[in-house]
């Protein structure tokens, strides 16, 4: 059998759909704007609100699925919507590649240094605590961490959670894996948190695509 996962803003959600640029056609995850010195989606900096909530989940009916992992590749890749960035898809991911390698490890960009896209997989982190690398479980994407599937950045057991009526915490998680529907040990939605970040000194604006990634395996 087949098994589809989907990528929502909401637990059990529509599949994203923000408009992209380069074609009418094209939908995905828009993070908005962002200035040097900063992050986004961005509420209040000097508070560290402000992030993009990602829940994944699937149909497999009797297992689980294992090995979930992101990375991140060039635009066109695998979509067939033109690309509408400003430079070419190979230079965007360079350029993600580059910010994440150089960046700092500022939660909310407080030095201007932290740069690139970051993950936090601890779903019920505070406002306080997303993106800590101290206390969170963060990730930023660098060359030799999220740019391919041998690199890809396993998804943890802190972000599996459940619908009791609300956000639950799965009772017994599994890194990397994603329990079928109504799993309430492993649970059935993998919740995380991403943000992009601009160091201070960075010069080259417009717009950036690339695409994100979930790999998997499952049982038939």
């Amino acid at each position: 059998m087949t098994v589809s996962i989907t990528i929502s803003e909401t637990m059990d959600g529509l599949e994203l759909a923000d408009a992209l640029v380069g074609d009418p056609a094209a939908v995905g995850l828009d993070l908005g704007s962002v200035q040097n010195n900063s992050y986004a989606p961005l509420i209040d900096k000097s508070l560290n609100t402000g992030a993009q909530n990602l829940f994944a989940y699937h149909d497999a009916a009797v297992d689980p699925i294992t090995n979930c992992k992101w990375f991140l590749q060039a635009y066109g890749t695998t979509v067939s919507w033109p690309y509408g960035g400003a430079r070419t898809p190979n230079d965007d991911i360079a350029a993600l590649k580059a910010l994440g390698d150089g960046s700092g490890t500022s939660k909310n960009n407080a030095d201007g240094l932290s740069g690139g896209l970051w993950l936090d997989q601890k779903y019920d982190a505070t406002s306080v605590q997303q993106f800590d690398t101290s206390v969170s479980k963060v990730n930023i994407f660098k060359t030799a961490a999220g740019f391919s599937l041998a690199t890809a950045l396993g998804i943890k057991k802190e972000s599996m959670v459940y619908d009791s009526g609300g956000e639950t915490g799965a009772t017994t998680p599994v890194d990397g894996v994603i329990g079928k529907s109504g799993d309430t040990v492993k649970g059935d939605n993998s919740h995380q948190k991403v943000r992009i970040y601009i160091p201070n000194a960075y010069a080259e604006g417009g717009y950036y695509q690339a695409e994100m990634v979930m790999a998997y395996s499952f049982t038939a």
